[in-house]
């Protein structure tokens, strides 16, 4: 829960960034794609690490 709450509050806070020009679209697009892929990521990792636990 507490994972979804901070994702959408630094979306929240790139968003308000952007518009208040402290943030350029570039920079804000590279830290969603970012977050996004080391988010992907960390959730195969898991999977790949439970899965010898469902089979063995």
């Amino acid at each position: 829960m507490m994972e979804i709450i901070s994702g959408g509050l630094v979306l929240i806070g790139l968003a308000y960034a952007e518009n208040r020009g402290w943030l350029d679209k570039e920079k804000a697009s590279f830290v969603v794609n970012v977050g996004m892929q080391a988010g992907i990521c960390a959730g195969l990792l898991y999977f790949i690490s439970r899965l010898s636990e469902m089979f063995l």
